[in-house]
């Protein structure tokens, strides 16, 4: 037997792949247990079909030789659920056994298909062959063996019902009855022994018939003598394994005209094609061809036909074209000769000749009738400047075939009129220029070149590398260069290379880049009725104008005090700020702007306006005091609103001192008394509403020196600080200045010297 079945093997299989069969579904089973998976389906014939297979190589090894058992228990009756008595009494159990030789040699006779699976079974060699035109699947590369025999064998199950019954993996169930629920069991048969075993379990109910569904969008297109049909496998793909197509002709009977089934292929990365294509020889051309499809059901039956579509088939265009062979200018017009050969002139009904402007087209027809066949030469009266001729023949199925075109110019040595209107601007800020032209009023105009130049009355060299059809040209500028502008001009060109005159002059202005030259700041000095700023201007050409900016110092946004459009050829500019408020630090800069509005900032000067200086310390004593080994500081100082602290300052000389110290006036604070009068006190602020205070003091929290109605109030207190890092036996010198809250500083106080020991 195996010498039978692989001769049968080798002559016969052209493999594309091996697929493991569309019933392979449900459960996880690992590759050592013995396992089956099973489906089933209840017709409207009244009864249950049930399909199953084998779920790893080893089951199916396993089974080729030990067969399959199959149980069926009835779940529920007409009454209801069975009882466990009447489940076991409906206990029916079938052995299916593996086939015989000569069970599979008549089988093979029936189903050419079923040998394949044969082979499969009992082959000696199972080897994938390269694939042919024709055969049941097509061909793909698989390095196992086992993976071949197995896979084809549960294939060839899902597309012939004969095959699946040669392995026991059919069963068709005719004994049911409508209504009852049934349980059926498949397992390996053969003594399994202490093998793991996962049997196939199918629950159904013989009701509501399985409606399987109409192919999916079948069409088709007709060619000569061909039809190409089309139709949506992928979404039938879990309905059916294969397809039959079937024809008609005119209204005659359908037949079947695929000798094997047609199978779904997959794409070349593995992914199903979504698409099935089928071609179909048409007898001729003159008779209308009826197809539709059906598809094939992995349970053994056919699904219900497509809707019918009818396809004519469409004659092939004559292979043969005409060709021109010369065009001459001659008194009465162009002279077209064409080339056709005679012995297939009955093959064609005559000739028209066709001009067009471009060679593009559109292409009109010149004659009014169809040129006689026998005729080829034709005579263009009034020919264009330019003309692209074609001969187009039509053939006796009306199909129309042309010739490549020819061009052909009458002689011509009149130059085209110019553009007459040129215009430009730049696009963006990366120096690309767009120069844009009327189209030239001559007919006869090819194309245009663009030239360009430095001065409107200098040397124009031609930018464009050839002659342009477009009335649209961008040219890149380099911005580094000194000019401002460019200058162009274009030519009209015809179809004799008659170059035209001078289009007018356009100018277009580059797009500035480069910033104006950078202002330069002398100073920003306080006066006595502001602060003067003053500054060389930028001498940049494009130059718009010059701004004054300030700001308050830490703060991030600059407001601009004064905008200079025009300072003539001035070397220099002052401009007083009488808006500065009195002890604030102000930032100065200068702002160049040009015509672009590109901007050039100048260096940031700082400025103090005081309206008048700010109050030092009064009283101001330094002493060694040597009970305390350190150098005592007192002062006084009044009206400490908006005071951040003192600096102290000291040296070795009086003209040398330096800041040694920083107190806050929080820690140098001894007490203080206000000596004001009270701004609470009854009739001493106009306007006020408040109540006097018992003793002329404020109450706690209750003094603020920037409260209204007391502008005059100060805050006198006496301050100390003592200093203990010092050299004994050295005279030091020292003087305090107050800091401000806004970075200012008072003058320094009177200098005093001391000296420790």
């Amino acid at each position: 037997m195996n010498h039978l079945f692989s001769c049968y093997v080798r002559s016969r299989l052209l493999l594309a792949f091996a697929m493991f069969g569309t019933l392979c579904f449900g459960q996880d089973i690992g590759p050592n247990t013995l396992g089956v998976m099973a489906k089933a389906v209840y017709g409207s014939d009244v009864s249950i079909t049930l399909r199953w297979s084998p779920a790893n190589f080893r089951t199916w090894e396993w089974c080729r030789d030990s067969g399959y058992v199959l149980v069926r228990v009835t779940l529920k009756g007409p009454g209801g659920p069975l009882s466990t008595e009447d489940q076991a009494a409906s206990l029916l159990s079938i052995h299916m056994p593996a086939k015989t030789q000569s069970e599979w040699e008549a089988a093979m006779l029936v189903d050419s298909i079923v040998g394949v699976a044969a082979g499969a079974y009992y082959g000696e060699d199972f080897t994938v062959a390269t694939p042919g035109n024709e055969g049941i699947i097509t061909a793909h590369n698989i390095n196992s063996e086992k993976e071949n025999r197995f896979g084809m064998s549960l294939f060839v199950a899902d597309i012939s019902t004969l095959a699946a019954k040669m392995q026991n993996m059919y069963y068709r169930d005719t004994t049911v009855i409508p209504g009852n629920q049934y349980a059926y069991i498949i397992r390996p048969g053969g003594k399994t022994g202490a093998n793991q075993i996962k049997a196939g379990r199918v629950s159904i109910t013989a009701a509501d018939p399985y409606d399987p569904p109409t192919p999916f969008e079948f069409g088709g297109e007709a060619g000569d003598s061909v039809a190409m049909l089309r139709w949506n496998q992928q979404a039938g793909a879990e309905h059916y394994a294969c397809y039959n197509v079937w024809r008609a002709v005119n209204n005659g009977p359908f037949e079947c005209i695929n000798a094997e089934p047609l199978l779904p292929t997959d794409r070349p990365d593995g992914q199903p094609e979504k698409q099935m294509l089928y071609y179909a020889r048409l007898d001729n051309n003159t008779d209308t061809f009826r197809f539709r499809i059906a598809g094939h059901s992995p349970f053994g039956f056919d699904g219900p036909f497509s809707p019918v579509v009818s396809l004519r088939g469409i004659p092939a265009p004559l292979k043969t074209t005409a060709s021109i062979s010369t065009v001459t200018e001659l008194p009465d017009g162009m002279e077209i000769k064409w080339e056709f050969p005679d012995s297939l002139e009955t093959a064609i009904q005559g000739f028209n000749l066709l001009r067009a402007a471009a060679h593009g087209g559109p292409y009109i027809q010149l004659n009014a009738g169809l040129i006689n066949r026998a005729v080829r030469t034709w005579t263009d009266g009034a020919p264009l400047p330019t003309n692209y001729y074609q001969v187009e023949l039509l053939d006796a199925n009306n199909n129309r075939v042309t010739s490549l075109p020819r061009l052909a110019q009458p002689s011509d040595s009149i130059p085209p009129d110019p553009p007459v209107a040129v215009s430009g601007s730049a696009v963006g800020g990366q120096g690309m220029l767009e120069i844009r032209w009327s189209p030239s009023p001559s007919a006869d105009v090819m194309g245009y070149r663009v030239f360009v130049a430095d001065q409107p009355n200098g040397n124009y060299g031609q930018a464009t590398s050839r002659w342009l059809e477009d009335t649209v040209f961008r040219y890149q500028v380099n911005l580094s260069m000194l000019s401002e502008r460019k200058y162009f001009k274009v030519k009209a060109i015809d179809f004799r290379e008659n170059a035209s005159g001078f289009s007018p002059v356009c100018a277009v202005v580059l797009p500035d880049i480069v910033p104006p030259a950078v202002p330069v700041l002398k100073k920003a000095e306080p006066q006595s009725a502001g602060v003067l700023v003053e500054f060389a201007p930028s001498r940049s050409a494009d130059l718009h104008a010059h701004r004054i900016l300030r700001k308050k110092k830490d703060e991030p946004a600059w407001t601009t005090l004064e905008t200079l459009d025009s300072l003539g050829n001035q070397a220099n500019v002052a401009w007083l700020d009488t808006t500065a408020e009195p002890m604030y630090s102000y930032d100065y800069m200068v702002q160049a702007v040009d015509d672009a509005g590109l901007e050039s900032n100048s260096k940031v000067f700082r400025a103090n306006w005081r309206g008048g200086e700010r109050a030092g310390v009064q009283q101001f004593e330094a002493r060694f005091v040597k009970s305390e080994a350190a150098i005592r500081l007192n002062w006084k100082y009044s009206n400490a609103h908006g005071v951040s602290g003192f600096a102290i300052y000291r040296g070795f000389q009086p003209d040398q001192l330096y800041e040694s110290a920083f107190v806050a006036q929080q820690q140098v604070l001894k007490g203080g008394q206000y000596s004001g009068p009270d701004p609470f006190a009854a009739g001493a602020a106009p306007g006020s509403a408040a109540t006097a205070v018992t003793g002329g003091h404020l109450a706690a929290g209750d003094f603020n020196l920037k409260q209204a109605g007391a502008p005059n109030v100060k805050h006198v207190t006496a301050f100390e600080h003592l200093e203990t890092q010092f050299i004994p036996f050295r005279t030091y010198y020292y003087a305090i200045a107050v800091k401000f809250d806004d970075g200012t500083c008072s003058p320094l106080s009177a200098v005093r010297s001391v000296s420790g020991y």
